[in-house]
């Protein structure tokens, strides 16, 4: 809590801010506190083979891919998904899924991109 309490100190108010790395519920729960209705979280998923293969350079083989998402801090991110405001498949390009969040903004941050 305290790193998030460190966060969202030093955010400007009076701008739009994108945040990174979500873990935790409590991530979540400092956050929305803070922000209210002003606060929207995207959860991001993509296929562990996607993943894997972006992280080659970060993880050579399989087996490290995999004890790395099997740490304790990995364990609660799938928790997150039901509290987002939208969920998106970032299974393809980067091109792919900034069209994917250029869409969702367009929209007033509703609906639901696959």
């Amino acid at each position: 809590m305290e790193l998030n309490s460190r966060l969202i100190a030093g955010l400007d108010r009076s701008r739009n801010t994108a945040i990174d790395g979500l873990r935790h519920p409590s991530d979540f729960d400092s956050l929305s506190s803070a922000f209210g209705v002003s606060f929207d979280m995207i959860f991001l998923e993509a296929r562990a083979e996607c993943r894997f293969e972006r992280m080659r350079a970060r993880f050579p083989t399989r087996a490290a891919f995999e004890a790395a998402e099997s740490q304790p801090v990995e364990a609660y991110i799938d928790s997150l998904k039901p509290l987002a405001s939208v969920t998106i498949s970032n299974d393809d390009s980067l091109v792919r899924l900034y069209q994917r969040l250029d869409e969702w903004i367009a929209a007033g941050g509703a609906g639901d991109y696959k």
